[in-house]
């Protein structure tokens, strides 16, 4: 049986040429000797410097993506920082467990290593003590201990989650998993359900219904042409008015000198300027008469805002909607989108409910295309939320069904279903739909489906003690703090 070993964390890969101290160049500009410590593990710092697990491991991450084509920008760096903080925390405390137990790698073992190494190697592809020793000493030391830091995470780690090594079929050390919870899991997702689907999109809302919403709302629609002068206190939105008014300031110099321009641009032009998006900037609807009713050139009184206080100046006769205008269209769709969904909603249902109906007599397809429904066979598939990679997924590569996994009302409805039976409508994301149960099937059981669920529950096993770890109060983790406040500043 295969079995794949996912390692506690990023897997520290030991890369030859990296093992100086290189001082990432972009990041240097500015930062001196300055201490770069990212966090802790116990008492231990994990700090930026010649010789740390730490450094170890952003110069191998850093070297990895090099060597893989990648163009490394600045801000890539967090993203190694905080991989590289994570081995050098399962590092220290794979260290730290290991000094308990006693444990060393040999000198042997570590020299078996070294002789198996191709750049230690003569023309004939064997080791050569002479090409060997061509190396600086300090660099076969560093190697050395790169080595023996490499087998003791190893040992950690096999002995916490098993090697990769088996005899008679059962891996060494570590987590076992027994043939009979395989074997129960693997049954899990062998019983599928297969189905015909018709998909009603959200997006196809008709323009026939958004013209008829807007012409019963129209107030919401009319396009106002105003200036604003906004400001946090009441006092001194009264005391603007009052000195406009008196025409000791135009209402131009107090938007450039008093206002905070919450709503409008340096010109005092209010932004959104259609009748419902003026009421949502008013603190008291009952003010919005007194900004639509006012006449060009005219100034309404102080009116409370959302952000503080405000004197609105009408600049232009406000603008009746057209709905057979494009953009008037649009903007009504977006505000139903916004604020009346379950209106587009409700059409579909409707429209789903009466496709339900007609399929029992034309056929589902049949149903569909009168409906104006997009029709889609979707492959058998198991339950299986959140789409776990111990089974098949949950509509594979249908895009309507991109976010069933998740839904538990669609899960629900789809695995009620009896053979031929046709659902309620589902609302799923963007859409509404209506399945209809076209197949009940259970898979056999075979060896590869076994493979699979136990290569799973490795990387669950690997992820949930990485993750029990790094939530351990003994570490301390400031890579965001540090990278942002001091290497990027």
């Amino acid at each position: 049986m295969k079995k794949t070993m996912l390692f506690i964390g990023s897997v520290i890969i030991l890369i030859l040429s990296a093992v100086t101290f290189i001082f990432i160049p972009a990041m240097a500009d500015g930062m001196g000797n300055k201490e770069l410590v990212f966090g802790k593990y116990g008492n231990k710092k994990i700090e930026y410097k010649p010789g740390t697990e730490f450094a170890a491991a952003v110069n191998n991450y850093t070297e990895m993506y090099r060597k893989q084509g990648y163009e490394l920008r600045e801000s890539d760096y967090y993203y190694i920082y905080n991989d590289a903080f994570i081995s050098a925390v399962n590092a220290i405390a794979n260290a730290e467990e290991v000094k308990k137990s006693g444990y060393a790698p040999s000198s042997d073992k570590v020299n078996r290593d070294i002789v198996t190494m191709p750049m230690f190697a003569d023309e004939n592809g064997k080791f050569s003590m002479e090409v060997y020793e061509s190396y600086e000493e300090s660099y076969r030391n560093d190697l050395k201990k790169d080595i023996v830091n490499g087998h003791i995470w190893n040992r950690y780690s096999e002995d916490l989650l098993g090697s990769q090594s088996d005899v008679g079929g059962n891996r060494l050390f570590g987590l076992k998993t027994s043939d009979a919870e395989l074997a129960f899991l693997a049954d899990m997702g062998a019983d599928k359900r297969a189905f015909d689907m018709a998909v009603f999109n959200k997006a196809d809302y008709p323009d026939s219904a958004v013209r008829t919403f807007g012409e019963s709302n129209k107030d919401n629609f009319v396009k106002y042409n105003l200036s604003i002068i906004s400001v946090k206190e009441s006092s001194k939105a009264k005391s603007i008015l009052k000195q406009i008014k008196n025409e000791e300031i135009t209402f131009s110099d107090a938007v450039a000198e008093y206002s905070d321009k919450a709503y409008s641009g340096s010109d005092g032009i209010l932004y959104s300027n259609l009748g419902y998006q003026i009421k949502n900037i008013l603190k008291n609807q009952d003010d919005a008469e007194k900004v639509f009713s006012l006449n060009p050139d005219e100034l309404s009184a102080v009116i409370e805002t959302t952000s503080g206080y405000s004197v609105f100046r009408c600049n232009l006769p406000k603008v009746e909607p057209d709905f057979k205008n494009k953009t008037t269209l649009e903007a009504v769709r977006n505000y139903i989108e916004e604020n009346e969904a379950s209106k587009i909603e409700d059409y579909f249902v409707t429209s789903a409910n009466g496709l339900k109906a007609n399929a029992a007599t034309k056929g589902f397809a049949a149903a569909a295309k009168d409906s104006e429904a997009k029709y889609v066979k979707v492959p058998a598939f198991p339950l299986n939320y959140d789409n776990s990679s111990m089974f098949d997924a949950v509509g594979t590569g249908i895009e309507e069904l991109s976010s069933a996994a998740s839904n538990e009302n669609f899960l629900e409805k789809a695995f009620a279903l009896k053979k031929d039976e046709i659902s309620e409508p589902v609302v799923l994301g963007d859409y509404v739909i209506v399945l209809k149960n076209t197949g009940i099937q259970k898979d056999a059981v075979t060896a590869d489906a076994k493979d699979k669920i136990a290569d799973s529950l490795d990387s669950l096993n690997s992820s949930v003690a990485q993750r029990t770890l790094m939530t351990s109060k003994k570490v301390v983790n400031n890579v965001s703090e540090v990278f942002f406040n001091q290497i990027m500043k």
